[in-house]
């Protein structure tokens, strides 16, 4: 078998166009680069790409082919900043990829009286005083027992101080205190007694016709039961009643 040895002249030619295709990639890859667009909601916003600031508010930067890591912060100055953290990749050369990020304000609410129930739409979020996360174009609800108000976010400051109007009924005192509540349990003890009552007089025809056999008395027995299952519905119903109360107030 013959080895047909390379020229030094043709080594050479294999060794510059080896070099001359790896120029080429690499020219390539340079040119290789997308736009990656990054939007928040605050002008003050710090936008982070791979752990470096590049910039405030909103950025266009160009970026080659890979995967990057994006940090979005309120300003540094305010307490207790919100912060979002997020990666892309990019994939494509000579395209755009945007990235839109909301940061929420957070307001203060306290109330009169206090230990409100603060919904953001329909979620319960807090019970006040307290700071609350809230966007744009949200509803803010407010209640305590029978007082309640709504609020647009837009109407929202940064502190908010506001006073509940209560109905006639949370003004008068709280249902356990008021006298409705009051014949509601008096009511329950007389049908419980009464129902009671006419089981053991039930029991006692019973037991009655148990020892005579007269069939008379069974006519009894039925009344008593019938007297009792009435006393014993209508203490459901009170006791039902009661229940309701207890959870709506």
């Amino acid at each position: 078998m013959h080895i047909k040895h390379l020229s030094r002249i043709d080594m050479t030619k294999i060794i510059l166009n080896i070099l001359f295709l790896f120029a080429a990639l690499e020219i390539y890859a340079q040119n290789c680069t997308a736009i990656l667009q990054i939007e928040t909601n605050k002008d003050s916003s710090l936008i982070f790409v791979d752990n470096n600031l590049k910039g405030f508010g909103r950025i266009k930067i160009e970026v080659n082919p890979g995967k990057y890591f994006i940090g979005i912060k309120e300003n540094t100055a305010k307490w207790n900043g919100q912060e979002i953290y997020d990666s892309v990749s990019i994939k494509l050369c000579g395209k755009e990829y945007l990235r839109s990020y909301n940061l929420s304000d957070k307001i203060y609410i306290e109330t009169k009286p206090d230990n409100a129930a603060i919904f953001v739409y329909d979620s319960l979020t807090a019970f006040s005083p307290n700071f609350v996360s809230v966007d744009q174009f949200q509803t803010v609800k407010l209640k305590k027992g029978n007082a309640g108000k709504s609020f647009h976010s837009s109407e929202l400051s940064a502190y908010n101080n506001i006073s509940l109007d209560f109905t006639t009924d949370q003004r008068n005192g709280s249902f356990t205190n008021s006298t409705w509540f009051k014949v509601l349990l008096g009511s329950a003890a007389v049908l419980g007694a009464t129902a009671a009552y006419f089981k053991i007089q039930a029991d006692k025809k019973y037991d009655q016709y148990v020892e005579e056999k007269n069939p008379a008395l069974l006519d009894d027995v039925d009344r008593y039961d019938l007297y009792s299952g009435i006393a014993f519905g209508l203490l459901q119903i009170n006791f039902g009643y009661l229940i309701y109360r207890f959870l709506t107030n």
